[in-house]
């Protein structure tokens, strides 16, 4: 046997700072036949398999570390057996201490012979070869190939390097007999990242050490470098500045990663370093190489700082810290080379459909001709994608002079400046007189979402383009149209369509805007189920996707906050409400007609009282008004001053303030004109001042002469006016007429609102007609049990006595009464004689009618018998 330096074969020493991998050694503990540690320079294979060896329990280790003089099977196997000979497992008696009488190394008889003496051992020691990948000497490749195979099973060999050794590996995976341990593994997590670099400087902060760790991407050795680049204390912004740039990365790289590779495979690396990972059809273009996803594959086999992913190895990773240094030598030798490869890498992925990054290579080619001409093609599916930012960036480099020549693109850029909550252009582009149906949709939509003024002789395309982005924000302006212009029905199927769009092609940005915008068009049809629905679904879409302070998640939110005031559910009209002006909070400059229509819904649910009691119902006027004067002059839409002034007007007379109830009532004529909204504000007016008859003739004039009101609920709010003063004057016909009707309108719009402010009279009619057992479940049901949290104040009745009386509505006698109770019959009559002294009434009907009127008796909350 030949000799064998001691370095060869000794456990590499532990450094100073050495990162606990906890993880990677739970890897290697699994290890039961053989192992390949396989990772890039740098990644720490060597570190982690010795800390180990040194930590954990078993039969001890032979270490060999494997040099290009191995490729002599003598020396190769000579190192072997003298890792063998000094391990603890082995003991003095074994022939593997003998290194003498052994036949030549490396040949059939000596492998038969080491493994023979291996066989006899209690329990073989752990081998570790490291560094295989420089074993290329087909003798002794051949050899270690026989070992593997012919070694007692329970050996464990560890295989480490850099790439795949060329040792036949296949058949032992298939029999998965191979455990991997590879880069992605031993790649610093953030935690272990952390620990060195925190070891090394305490003084970085946790966005520093995020930073670090991202751009290093975990590879250890990067790890080290820049916590050696952070030690400099005349440095202190070294974190952020640190890159593949670094004086200390590119030594490391130049003297370690890329000495080996060729100028062909450099120069390669260089020109595919503007994208990471980047397709191998697009290195075989910025490369001019059809043959660059084979130069990848072979820098991967030899160095491992580049990697193919996907089923058909389909793209190539390249190490960020590799990539930013080849890049930076692009820079430096080849003037103009980056801008122009980041020109073609955009108009790559704009041919590909992938608009998002076009845009992110056309901004960082500089060249305005190049974003404008992906922006042409790709800026509607970027803006409805909600890829904003990117829109924003490849807009500045098309630039403001090129804009204003292009009326299209300065469209863009206005919706995308709104989009972000921007202010709209204060000037219209100019437009052409027969403009192209791109363009036209633009201009369509720029309009309709008020992100430039509205212009004259709008020539919207007969017929939408093709292109799906087009196409998309082209349905989108067409149902803000008729939404806008009153026919809500009409924008259903463009909505549907956008919808579908959406959701083919990822436009997260208008899926949320058709899904809010379908909720206003349900809200203004009085369908309460969809509004509700397309609501729910636009917010959850927006949290999503990150769109939850935008303007068309707020329009959501107060579509589902003024259905929550309108169901009676102050608390969640709150929460909604506060939801919507958190939202445009974020933008600078959000719709005043959405900020206004939100707080007048958050102060009216205050009126009503949001909390668990009633609430500060002078407060939710004061900011019903307060909402107003902000508002000033600024436009808004009738329906929305509607409903601010109905809110308004009725908070302003229950608390008895006359004057503040005729001021708003002005406001909203001046808005909007004479409707039948200002005619219900003037019956109200007139109810409350004792003038039944000119709140009768007003009545009339809402529901007659007035033509459609503004809002469904007017109606609703009329009739059980109409049934109000019907029951004043007696005429029970009329007033239970009355009721039905309101009862019927309101049910599908889910106005449960109107019914607990209405008054007693029209409590007494609910509870005449509608307060028996079958009332339980229904509409008219839980309006009865709305209209009670106005009723007169509850008598004092005992806990007992409510729990008979809450019985009595029901067919159950007395006796049945007592048996639920788990009373005697005689102590249920001597508590509905109590019940009828209390009340003022002298039978069970009139009981269970006074029960309902005064808010002790809701419809369904009567306890259910016991068989």
């Amino acid at each position: 046997m030949q000799p064998v330096p001691e370095a060869k074969i000794r456990v590499p020493d532990r450094p100073p700072q050495l990162v606990t991998r906890a993880a990677v050694r739970a890897a290697l503990d699994r290890i039961l036949d053989v192992g390949l540690v396989r990772g890039p320079a740098g990644f720490g294979k060597t570190l982690a398999v010795a800390d180990w060896v040194r930590t954990s329990p078993g039969p001890g280790t032979a270490w060999v570390r494997l040099d290009a003089e191995d490729d002599d099977p003598r020396r190769l196997w000579s190192a072997v057996l003298a890792a063998l000979a000094r391990c603890p497992a082995v003991p003095p008696s074994s022939r593997l201490r003998d290194g003498h009488g052994w036949p030549t190394a490396g040949g059939p008889e000596f492998l038969a012979a080491l493994t023979a003496a291996l066989d006899v051992l209690p329990r073989p020691p752990r081998l570790v070869l490291d560094d295989v990948g420089a074993l290329t000497g087909p003798a002794s490749v051949h050899g270690l190939r026989t070992f593997l195979r012919d070694r007692r099973p329970d050996l464990v060999v560890v295989l480490c390097g850099r790439g795949e050794p060329p040792l036949g590996l296949a058949r032992l995976r298939v029999a998965r007999r191979v455990r991997e341990i590879g880069p992605d593994l031993l790649r610093f997590t953030p935690g272990e990242a952390e620990e060195l670099l925190r070891a090394t400087v305490p003084s970085l902060g946790p966005a520093e050490v995020t930073v670090l760790h991202a751009r290093t991407a975990g590879w250890p050795v990067a790890v080290g470098l820049a916590a050696a680049a952070c030690a400099d204390p005349t440095d202190p912004r070294a974190a952020l500045g640190f890159s593949g740039e670094h004086p200390l990365v590119a030594d490391y790289l130049e003297g370690e990663a890329l000495a080996d590779l060729e100028e062909t495979e450099l120069d390669v690396l260089r020109r595919v370093g503007v994208v990471n990972p980047v397709p191998t059809a697009l290195a075989a273009v910025l490369s001019g190489r059809a043959d660059a996803g084979g130069v990848l594959d072979a820098v991967e086999h030899r160095t491992g700082l580049v990697r193919a992913e996907g089923r058909g190895r389909e793209v190539h990773q390249v190490e960020p810290l590799l990539r930013d240094h080849l890049f930076a030598e692009l820079r430096r030798h080849a003037a103009g080379a980056p801008a122009r490869l980041e020109a073609t890498t955009a108009r790559w992925y704009a041919a590909a459909g992938r608009p998002d990054v076009a845009a992110e290579h056309a901004a960082r080619s500089g060249d305005p001709l190049v974003a404008a001409e992906v922006l042409r093609d790709a800026g509607p599916a970027l803006l409805l994608s909600g890829r904003h930012r990117s829109l924003r960036r490849a807009l500045d480099t098309v630039g403001e002079a090129a804009l204003a020549r292009e009326p299209g693109l300065a469209a863009l850029a206005a919706l995308a400046r709104t989009a972000a909550g921007g202010p709209p252009a204060t000037h219209a582009p100019r437009w052409p007189e027969d403009p192209p149906p791109e363009v036209a949709v633009l201009r369509a939509a720029a309009e309709e979402l008020g992100a430039v003024p509205a212009g004259l002789f709008r020539h919207d395309p007969d017929v939408l383009p093709h292109q799906p982005g087009a196409r998309a924000l082209g349905l989108l302006a067409e149902a803000v149209r008729v939404v806008r212009l009153g026919d809500p029905d009409a924008a259903r199927p463009l909505l549907a369509e956008a919808l579908e769009l959406a959701d083919r092609h990822a436009f997260v940005h208008l899926a949320v805007q058709a899904l809010a915008l379908r909720a206003v068009a349900a809200a203004a049809t009085g369908d309460a189920a969809e509004a509700r629905h397309a609501g729910q679904a636009a917010l959850a879409r927006a949290e999503r996707t990150g769109l939850r302070h935008s303007t068309w998640a707020a329009a959501a939110a107060a579509v589902l906050a003024q259905a929550a005031l309108l169901r009676a559910e102050p608390a969640d009209a709150v929460r909604l409400a506060e939801a919507g002006l958190s939202g445009l909070d974020h933008c600078d400059h959000g719709p005043a007609e959405l900020r206004f229509g939100l707080a007048v819904i958050r102060a009216a649910a205050d009126v009503d009282g949001a909390g668990e009691t009633r609430g500060d119902r002078a407060r939710g006027l004061d900011r019903l008004q307060h909402a107003r004067a902000e508002l000033g002059d600024e436009p808004v839409d009738p329906h929305v001053v509607a409903v601010a002034a109905v809110l308004e007007h009725r908070a302003a007379l229950d608390l008895g303030h006359p004057t503040a109830a005729r001021s708003v009532h002005g406001w909203l004529v001046q808005r909007v004109g004479e409707t039948a909204e200002s005619a219900l504000l003037r019956a109200w007016t007139d109810l409350a001042a004792g003038r039944d008859d000119r709140a009768r003739a007003a009545v009339h004039r809402a529901l007659v002469e007035c033509g459609s009101p503004l809002l469904g609920v007017t109606e609703v709010e009329a009739w059980l006016l109409e049934a109000t003063l019907a029951a004043r004057a007696e005429q029970r016909a009329a007033a239970r007429e009355a009721l039905e009707r309101a009862l019927a309108l309101a049910e599908p719009l889910g106005a449960l609102r109107p019914f607990a402010g209405a008054g007693p009279e029209v409590r007494r009619l609910l509870v005449q007609l509608h307060g028996g057992p079958g009332a339980a479940g229904s509409f008219a049901g839980a309006a009865l049990a709305v209209s009670a949290t106005t009723g007169s104040p509850a008598a004092a009745l005992s806990e007992r006595e409510r729990a008979v009386l809450a019985l009595l509505p029901s067919l159950l006698s007395l006796e049945e009464i007592g048996a639920d109770l788990s009373v005697s019959v005689n102590t249920v009559k001597t508590h509905v004689r109590s019940i009828y002294g209390k009340l003022g009434v002298s039978s069970r009907r009139t009981a269970v009618l006074a029960g309902y009127e005064r808010g002790l008796i809701v419809s369904g909350s009567a306890p259910t018998p016991r068989n």
